[in-house]
């Protein structure tokens, strides 16, 4: 993948966080789209029961070259423990037992430990497209991504240390992966994001390399208020109107301006150039968010 001057360059695998709330599907599922028709295929890896991807992919997204991967914690567990029971079969046995159920209930870091092999397994298994994850929101996702090098830090040999430590130099490094932070206009979001892309960086040592505000107000047509301000000003049935309008367009307006200067802060701040993706009526297809994250050169 290529790169410019205001641009980091991507790696294969991009790993999409933020606030919860932002988008954050939405735009890896834009990603997908947008690698596939770059690369000829891409795949879009999420947790849970992927019903998000699924809205934001649509039914055909297979037809546009991206596949849908689904990982779900407990499948997770035992795929990624079969090499250390000595198979699949086993690791189904071994973890169907009370005490071992109540021992990964009590130690959550084991379960995302698992689900993020699982994510190195899809990237091996796929070299030959991009890898769009959509991880849990802003502190989870840090918080995710600490812990191969945590556990890998306090253990010296043995199978968790080399899960841990393929890991670290297959997936959780520089050159490997590609943390996207996706953030809104808004003033508090913007902080929790700066904050965000500071502990992905000094925490787990990946620097974001995009930074992707999502519904980004329009700007108002030039002369819309001045028109209807004129027109507020008549005798005009309309003229009630006219002033609401100026008003909302005024208010508008003002959200824009204060957006973009907030937004040029975070860039200075960040070290990256702001993708802004449009505001929309209603929810958008990943292939619209696909066209706007194209024509914001986040690709480049």
């Amino acid at each position: 993948m290529s790169t410019n001057e205001a641009h980091r360059p991507l790696t294969r695998i991009l790993l999409v966080t933020g606030k919860g709330g932002v988008g954050k599907t939405t735009v890896a599922a834009g990603l997908a789209f947008a690698l596939a028709k770059a690369h000829g295929a891409a795949a879009l890896v999420e947790f849970g029961d992927g019903e998000s991807g699924a809205r934001s992919l649509g039914a055909n997204a297979h037809k546009h070259g991206v596949t849908h991967v689904v990982i779900r914690p407990d499948e997770s567990i035992v795929r990624a423990t079969a090499p250390l029971f000595g198979g699949g079969l086993i690791a189904r046995m071994a973890l169907g037992n009370f005490a071992i159920k109540r021992l990964f209930k009590a130690a959550p870091a084991v379960r995302e430990l698992a689900m993020l092999e699982c994510v190195r397994l899809v990237a091996e298994e796929k070299k030959d497209r991009p890898i769009v994850v959509d991880l849990p929101a802003t502190g989870h996702g840090v918080a995710w991504l600490r812990v191969p090098a945590q556990l890998r830090d306090a253990t010296v040999k043995g199978p968790l240390f080399e899960l841990t430590d393929r890991l670290v130099r297959e997936l959780i490094t520089p050159g490997r992966a590609s943390p996207i932070i996706v953030t809104l206009p808004e003033r508090l979001v913007l902080a929790e994001t700066l904050e965000l892309c500071g502990a992905m960086e000094r925490e787990v040592g990946l620097a974001p390399a995009r930074l992707v505000v999502n519904r980004m107000p329009p700007p108002i047509p030039a002369g819309a208020i001045a028109d209807a301000r004129k027109l507020g000003e008549g005798r005009l049935p309309i003229a009630g109107a006219a002033r609401e309008l100026e008003n909302v367009l005024s208010t508008r307006e003002l959200a824009r301006d204060e957006a973009l200067a907030v937004l040029g802060d975070a860039g200075l701040r960040s070290g990256l150039r702001p993708a802004l993706l449009p505001e929309a009526p209603t929810d958008p297809h990943g292939r619209d968010v696909a066209e706007w994250l194209v024509r914001e050169g986040v690709l480049a």
